[in-house]
């Protein structure tokens, strides 16, 4: 009877140490292919020739695109803007498969910030749509521009009672819409349009704008989720070029192109 035990305690040693190696085996092999990959050179393609040049003609069109708008906006009056030039990569991991790194996007955006007289802000709004259309841009939501985007803001749900009636037409004239360029442009070029009273329209909480004004830094990091290369940084704080507007409605125009999508 010793001799059976001796010889069951000997196994069950085995079989444990095995389940432990094997557990191992499979926590080694897991983290192998779960380990966030080298990230990919993002100065090196930022500072590459190629991108170099890419870059100069997104400027050049960028800027022939902003620099009239005082001639196409005349009732407008800039208040400030701001240029972003940077390249970036964000990992995208996963719990049980590996992770990657996304292609590297070169982008630079502008914000033009814009005063004008509210007196008839819906006008202001046509006068908008005129503007965008002539010049080659198409709504990429359910409405083609600013005028039909109030207009949706304000419609009141099916079957109101005058108390909704009322709310609905009490909210603040504050359209924004997101547009794309219809000439086919090699490159991919977009426009955040936003409207708003004052203190100043919210849709670009999401630019480098926003950020600088909240956390006073880059939006962009350099660490184990994220590369990133400035080339431009010159933001500005929104509170504070709006509150230059002195009651009047403010309009933001972000333009933005990705002129590299690294393969």
């Amino acid at each position: 009877m010793d001799v059976v035990r001796f010889w069951l305690r000997w196994v069950l040693i085995a079989v444990l140490g095995a389940v432990v190696v094997l557990c191992g085996w499979a926590g080694w092999r897991n983290y192998r292919d779960t380990a966030i990959p080298a990230p990919p050179d993002v100065p090196g393609l930022a500072r590459d020739a190629a991108t170099g040049e890419a870059r100069r003609t997104a400027e050049e069109r960028m800027a022939g695109r902003v620099d009239r708008l005082p001639e196409l906006l005349p009732w407008a009056q800039g208040l400030g803007r701001s240029t972003v030039d940077v390249c970036r990569t964000d990992y995208r991991g996963d719990l049980f498969a590996r992770g990657k790194w996304l292609p590297v996007a070169c982008e630079r955006t502008v914000n033009v910030y814009l005063a004008f007289d509210g007196g008839d802000v819906r006008a202001r709004l046509a006068d908008l749509d005129r503007y965008l259309e002539g010049q080659g841009w198409l709504s990429s939501a359910r409405w083609k521009g600013l005028v039909a985007a109030d207009e949706y803001d304000h419609q009141p749900p099916a079957d109101p009672t005058p108390e909704e009636v009322a709310a609905a037409a009490a909210r603040p004239i504050a359209p924004s819409v997101e547009f794309g360029l219809s000439t086919g442009e090699a490159v991919r070029t977009e426009l955040a349009v936003s409207v708003a009273p004052p203190p100043g329209p919210e849709l670009l909480t999401s630019g480098e704008d926003y950020w600088f004004e909240k956390y006073g830094g880059r939006r962009y990091r350099n660490d184990e989720g994220q590369r990133s290369e400035y080339l431009t940084w010159q933001p500005v704080r929104p509170g504070e070029v709006t509150a230059a507007a002195g009651g009047r409605y403010v309009a933001v125009l972000g333009f933005t192109t990705r002129y590299l999508q690294a393969q």
